[in-house]
């Protein structure tokens, strides 16, 4: 499916955008209520831990004050030989106080557990909100990939970048080991090895590669690419480091690619298209992604209440589309694309300003912020 503006220029992200906006306002519908009951919840916490800290400072001041007072007044008492009386005085003092601050502790562990408890259970349910939508509807993220090999699995993380904004996924690959030969069946590299009946003697040699399990791999998205490759013993280890058309590959911690004798022996082609598979691997190989968390200004956004801030982060994304579209279509008051099938039918689709206006405000002010964001206010 090829998407275009109205004047039938593409879109610069080829995606329904009419149905992400009806998914993007869904979203901030069910969201936003959810954090706002979050924030009371935090601040709930925080009143009960400020209100048990003052009871408990009030007591201390009090057993403070009231010890003192009667270790003030004891002289005559000690003369009298009546120290005992002063002495169980402080004791009971002390017990009653401590005792009432342990009742205090305990109420508010469990009010904080009972908060606890709910704030979890709505962090699960907002992150199963954001994952489809995050999954792929926030444009021109950049998504880094990293895998790693270890006890007979395969495990693997999607960190994506977006302004402020930072997300993680965990991945599911659709093979449970990775070996070299997975990409590239009887791939070698050229080392040095010693040999010889008579005398010793270095000589380069050719090792295959095909049973070298691939151990990890660290790929930001674009054009840099690091793995680990390792055999069964760990005796000939290699990491292959890429950066658009150029590559270093280390045996055992020696440069092979700055070794003019090596470098003779290097199938640069191959070794280009060893790198090409592994990179296209993250795209082809993950079987399902599942959102793990999600990072404001490198702060937890669930946690920390700024879930809200990240929408408005996706909302400046589409405003600019949205005026793109207005731009570039007849109607001012709608957002339209056209699509086009590969059998070259072509059907129009749209949604009106108004439409995502009303959508937003029944959110509230939150939601009359992110329609001034998108640019679909009422004038």
């Amino acid at each position: 499916m090829k998407y275009t503006f109205q004047d039938s220029t593409e879109l610069p992200v080829q995606r329904d955008f009419i149905t992400d906006l009806h998914d993007f306002t869904k979203l901030v519908k069910e969201v936003v209520p959810l954090e706002k009951a979050s924030r009371l919840l935090n601040e709930k916490k925080k009143k009960s831990t400020v209100a048990v800290e003052s009871k408990i400072k009030i007591l201390d001041e009090f057993e403070t004050g009231v010890t003192k007072m009667i270790q003030e007044l004891d002289k005559n008492l000690e003369d009298m030989g009546l120290a005992i009386v002063k002495d169980e005085s402080i004791a009971s003092i002390v017990s009653i106080s401590s005792k009432k601050k342990t009742e205090l502790g305990k109420e508010l562990d469990d009010n904080v557990k009972t908060v606890e408890f709910e704030l979890d259970q709505l962090s699960t349910k907002i992150v199963s909100l954001l994952d489809p939508f995050f999954e792929e509807s926030i444009y021109n993220s950049i998504d880094t990939y990293l895998l790693q090999q270890e006890d007979g699995s395969i495990s693997g993380k999607q960190i994506s970048f977006a302004e402020n904004m930072e997300y993680w996924f965990n991945l599911d690959f659709n093979a449970t080991s990775l070996k070299v030969d997975d990409f590239y069946k009887k791939f070698s590299l050229p080392i040095w090895v010693s040999g010889g009946l008579l005398h010793r003697e270095d000589r380069v040699k050719s090792i295959d590669l095909s049973n070298h399990r691939v151990v990890s791999m660290d790929y930001n998205g674009d054009e840099h690419l690091e793995a680990l490759l390792k055999d069964d013993d760990s005796e000939h280890v290699f990491r292959v480091v890429a950066d658009k058309n150029t590559f270093m590959i280390f045996h055992n911690d020696n440069d092979i690619t700055v070794d003019e004798e090596l470098v003779k022996s290097l199938e640069e082609e191959e070794v280009l298209l060893l790198i090409k598979k592994m990179k296209q691997y993250f795209l082809v190989a993950v079987q399902s992604r599942a959102l793990s968390k999600v990072l404001f200004d490198g702060k937890d956004a669930i946690s920390e209440n700024r879930v809200f801030d990240c929408l408005k982060i996706i909302a400046a994304k589409y405003g600019d589309l949205i005026n793109e579209c207005l731009d570039k279509g007849y109607n001012k008051e709608e957002i339209t694309i056209k699509m086009e099938r590969p059998d070259e039918t072509r059907t129009e689709k749209y949604i009106s300003k108004a439409e995502i206006f009303r959508q937003l405000s029944d959110v509230g002010s939150e939601g009359l912020e992110l329609a001034d964001i998108m640019n679909v206010t009422e004038k």
